[in-house]
């Protein structure tokens, strides 16, 4: 089927079709009531017959306005010309000609705007023309008031005349005819033309608004086509994660394992204590992988997940992996200010640390010092840590870069920072990393984080701090508690100011959305709609100011009550009158920016109007009572999909109220009355109930027009044809789409997590075994002979480096394979992805940037 006859096209031709039916069917109406004589054809008379059929072929133009419209508006012009030079002068269908040029013009192509323009107003004065002739003078084969004149001379001769023969002209005297055909001319052309004027500004300003609606529904419909493919990325991001991890995790505590398990080998076995401190650390260091194993493969999704566990790594774990190690210095210069590390920024440092050192004793070479350099300015951290051993000639035995460098450049560049690793010119190996600090909004003590001298010890950061004279410290529970306690409403107060005052100006601003690339030209009308479209809560507050001011008065002359002689008027109080005016159209500022909130604050506004005595409201209803119609429809339509369902019983409640107060006045009561006969005993309650059922007329008639302003915002709502309303559907969209990523990384997870976990955990427990007996064999008593320890270090370091390699080898997998389900089989990674945080992280990130 060809693009054109899609279902939405025949939609529109069938309504457009009904349209030009029911407004065609109008003119033989019309035409039968007119008298032939007051509209002539500028050749020919006229006749009611005439003037009805000329208006039938109008209904095909019409139908074709919108699927076709431009072939429909040269059509339209094309039957307008032949009328009006061998039909009559005018055809009451000569009116859908604004309704022709405005559909062309907000439909057709935007290239050809001008050229329809320039035809509207040609064909103005064409009009123009042949009306101030035909008028005036009447038909050329025909005559007028007795004017009988060859056709050669038709025109000339009339012109001539005093007094024009038709004399059905606008202008009563002008001299001759020949200037009251100019006259009527020139006016009937202006007023044709002011309309197609005003017409072009109503359409290229709905142009402009269509093109924000359509480039809205494009990038829903983007969203939509790209969940498969996200949620394709959100597993791979999930496996490269686990890689990452793994690698961090494991690769270090092998690396260390391997490293103790040789060192305890040869200097273990010659001393029982060194060699039981050995294999404790080895134990020590296998638990703790095993610890962060799980954590790799805990529930994933929440932010809170690395700094809720206790075993959570961080910055300040650093010295942790330099207190074992004598031969690495640390040195630190600037503002030290760990608390502007975001907790994923935290770990990345310690893990860049740790990979650097793990590489370090792997490939360095015996000896090998390190030098650890951290630089701490305004902006940024930057960590350079350095060593002295064989560098690049650790190559030459066959050697590769593995995963670990990946993941490191992974984790610091989605956080923003920047890695480099590279052997040095001469010998030596060096990883620098700057990874970009968060905003200091509050910064910290400068006793506590001063600038730290240059350090070249390997003491935790902590040893070196300075310690606070607490005892110049003021005990808070030594005061009295009633200045505790207005100190602490004082601080309470000022922070909830502030609070309030830093929100004020995110309150009154409207909120972003996309109106489209620059693919669409538009002039300035176009560019002043889009600019009241983007700040539609200024426009909303213009218009309830406005309205304050031409309504003021109105509310003055609704509340005037007749005095009793009924010559007088009694006059309210201007400043009430004024104050019950902002109070019912102030809603109306917000009713896009906070829909609901305006909508329940009219609501609530208009029942507080209701219950007030005759004395104060006199009138039952008010002129700007109309207004509340408008907060209906904005709740609706701007607010929740749900949003309908309280709007409907707040606009009951005050109909009904609306509705028993009109009846109340009608039995020369008032609304406090009724209320004071149901409540109070002895009361006269059944003729109350007859008013309360009395007021159920007036009440249904406002509910109808109420549930008319609902189910016309629920209609609008469903068209997906309002720019607010899309951008709501397209943050759901994102927010579905972030769920389903989330969904996506954790059954991911789950497939490949089960079998790698199983394989690591047993790995690392049967070093913990191999641990426990030779701990057992070292507390045994005799003591054990040295070759007994040496084999069980080289049983330890064997099944080390065994491990090691297989975890090297999962992680190829991880790295270099696709997916491990049926539905993907096959199917292998496209991209080098970089996710160096968790996923919840990236889409925040994504969130903010998009």
């Amino acid at each position: 089927m060809k693009p054109w006859i899609r279902s939405e096209t025949i939609r529109m031709v069938l309504f457009d079709a009904l349209l030009a039916v029911l407004l065609i069917s109008f003119s033989p109406l019309m035409a039968t009531s007119t008298d032939p004589a007051t509209n002539p054809g500028l050749l020919f008379p006229s006749s009611q017959l005439a003037t009805a059929l000329w208006s039938l072929p109008n209904a095909l133009p019409l139908t074709l306005r919108r699927v076709r419209p431009e072939i429909a508006a040269w059509l339209f012009v094309g039957l307008t010309v032949v009328h009006l030079f061998v039909g009559p002068a005018i055809i009451y269908s000569d009116f859908l000609a604004l309704v022709m040029l405005y559909s062309v013009l907000v439909y057709g192509d935007a290239r050809h705007t001008v050229r329809f323009v320039v035809t509207s107003l040609t064909m103005s004065l064409l009009a123009g023309a042949v009306w101030g002739v035909t008028f005036n003078i009447g038909s050329l084969f025909g005559s007028a008031a007795g004017f009988d004149i060859t056709w050669t001379a038709w025109l000339p001769t009339a012109a001539t005349l005093p007094v024009c023969p038709g004399g059905n002209g606008i202008v009563p005297d002008a001299g001759n005819c020949g200037m009251k055909i100019l006259e009527d001319s020139l006016i009937m052309a202006a007023a044709i033309a002011a309309s197609a004027i005003s017409i072009v500004v109503m359409a290229l300003w709905q142009r402009a608004r269509r093109a924000t609606i359509a480039a809205m529904r494009q990038r829903n419909a983007a969203i939509e086509a790209r969940d498969v493919e996200e949620a394709r990325i959100a597993a791979l991001a999930e496996r490269a994660r686990i890689a990452r991890d793994m690698h961090d995790v494991v690769a270090h505590t092998l690396s260390t394992i391997i490293v103790q398990a040789d060192g305890g080998r040869y200097a273990g076995a010659q001393n029982v204590d060194l060699a039981r401190s050995t294999m404790g650390t080895i134990r020590h260091e296998a638990v703790r992988a095993q610890h962060d194993m799980q954590r790799v493969f805990s529930v994933f999704g929440t932010q809170t997940d690395a700094t809720a566990d206790g075993n959570a790594i961080a910055y300040d774990d650093i010295p942790s992996l330099l207190n074992s190690t004598t031969n690495v210095s640390r040195t630190i210069t600037g503002h030290v200010q760990p608390d502007r590390l975001s907790p994923q920024a935290s770990e990345a440092v310690f893990r860049l640390v740790q990979e650097a050192l793990t590489n370090v004793r792997r490939y360095a070479g015996t000896g090998a010092q390190v030098s650890i350099i951290e630089h701490w300015s305004d902006s940024a951290l930057s960590v350079t840590v350095t060593d002295d051993g064989i560098g690049a000639k650790s190559a030459l035995d066959g050697h590769r870069p593995g995963y670990g460098l990946i993941g490191m450049r992974e984790r610091i560049t989605a956080l923003g920072g920047t890695v480099s690793a590279g052997p040095q010119h001469e010998r030596g190996f060096q990883v620098s990393a700057s990874i970009p600090l968060l905003s200091a909004h509050d910064p910290a003590p400068a006793e506590v984080y001063g600038t730290l001298p240059p350090r070249t010890d390997n003491l935790p950061i902590s040893a070196s701090l300075p310690k606070i004279d607490e005892s110049r410290t003021v005990v808070p529970s030594i005061l009295p508690i009633w200045t505790r306690v207005r100190t602490r409403l004082t601080v309470a107060s000022r922070r909830v100011v502030r609070c309030c005052v830093t929100r004020l100006p995110a309150l009154f601003r409207s909120k972003h959305f996309e109106q489209g690339g620059s693919a669409h030209r538009f002039d300035w009308i176009g560019r002043l709609a889009q600019w009241t479209e983007r700040h539609y809560l200024l426009m909303d507050m213009l218009t309830a100011a406005a309205l304050m001011l031409l309504l003021n008065s109105t509310t003055y002359n609704d509340l005037r009550l007749l005095a009793a002689d009924g010559i007088h008027w009694m006059l309210p109080d201007r400043t009430f009158t004024t104050a019950l005016t902002i109070a019912l159209l102030a809603p109306l500022a917000f009713r896009r920016r906070f829909p609901e909130t305006s909508a329940l604050s009219m609501a609530v506004v208009s029942f507080i109007q209701l219950l007030l005595p005759s004395s104060i409201m006199p009138a039952n209803g008010l002129f700007v009572n109309m207004f509340a119609l408008v907060s209906v429809y904005s709740a609706v339509l701007y607010g929740r999909e749900r949003a309908w369902r309280w709007v409907c019983m707040a606009m009951a409640i005050d109909s009904w109220t609306f509705g028993v107060k009109m009846a109340a006045g009608w039995n020369g009561t008032d609304l406090w009355h009724i209320v004071a006969q149901l409540i109070i005993p002895g009361r006269n309650a059944p003729a109350a109930w007859t008013v309360i059922l009395h007021g159920l007329v007036p009440a249904g008639m406002v509910m109808v027009i109420g549930f008319a302003c609902i189910a016309a915002a629920r209609w609008t709502r469903s068209r997906g044809a309002n720019a607010l309303v899309l951008q709501q559907r397209e943050e759901a969209l994102r927010a579905e789409q972030e769920r389903q990523k989330v969904l996506a990384a954790n059954l991911e997870r789950e497939r490949i997590g089960a079998a790698i976990q199983a394989e690591v955990m047993t790995t690392l427990e049967s070093v913990i075994m191999q641990t426990d007996d030779g701990l057992a064999m070292l507390n045994a008593s005799p003591t054990p002979e040295s070759t007994q320890i040496a084999n069980s270090f080289a049983a330890i370091g064997t099944r080390g480096r065994a491990a090691l390699a297989h975890m090297r080898e999962l992680l190829r997998v991880l790295r270099e394979t696709g997916f491990s389900d049926e539905q993907h089989k096959g199917m292998q990674p496209q991209m080098q992805l970089a996710p160096a945080t968790s996923l919840d992280s990236q889409m925040h990130t994504a969130k903010r940037s998009a």
